[in-house]
Order: structure tokens, then C-alpha cells, then sequence
């Protein structure tokens, strides 16, 4: 039996490869499902690096942010899946 977690917090978006994405707690290898909940516009990544600032729950690659909203936008309310 899977069990699928949810977490709701800010995102945003910084200089890294397409498909990829920080996190301050999550282990490396970690694919997650990203939805905005402004739009209900979700995409996908997997986490290859440390998010220090512990008040935004994912950062995004700039294409996988763009995926979702649109870089202007800057910080946007999602729901992590995984």
C-alpha cells in the first residue's frame, strides 16, 4: 500500500536544469507533483538540491516554474504531492 503525502506552502523559482527542484526537507531523488492553486496547473520534479530558506516548501527550475506560471509571478501558493 502507497501512501501519497500533501503538503501546501510558497514556491518560487531559481537558476537550475529544467525538471528539478529544491527542498529543505525532502530526500534527494524525490519525484514530486507541483500544482498551483491559483490555476490547478501542475508539472513534475525531482528533488536534486537543498532549499535553506525554510519559509517556501519548493523552488523550482525557471522552465518548470514557467510550466505552472509565469516567471513574473515570482512567489505562488502550490500542493506538493508524492
Amino acid at each position: 500500500m502507497q501512501t501519497t503525502h500533501q503538503v501546501v506552502g510558497q514556491a518560487t523559482w531559481y537558476g537550475a536544469s529544467a525538471g528539478t527542484c529544491a527542498s529543505p526537507y525532502l530526500p534527494f531523488g524525490t519525484r514530486l507533483t507541483v500544482t498551483n492553486e491559483a490555476n490547478g496547473a501542475s508539472t513534475t520534479c525531482v528533488v536534486d538540491d537543498r532549499e535553506a530558506d525554510t519559509s517556501r516548501v519548493i523552488d523550482l527550475a525557471p522552465a518548470t516554474f514557467a510550466q505552472i506560471a509565469p516567471l513574473s509571478e515570482g512567489v505562488i501558493t502550490v500542493t506538493l504531492t508524492w
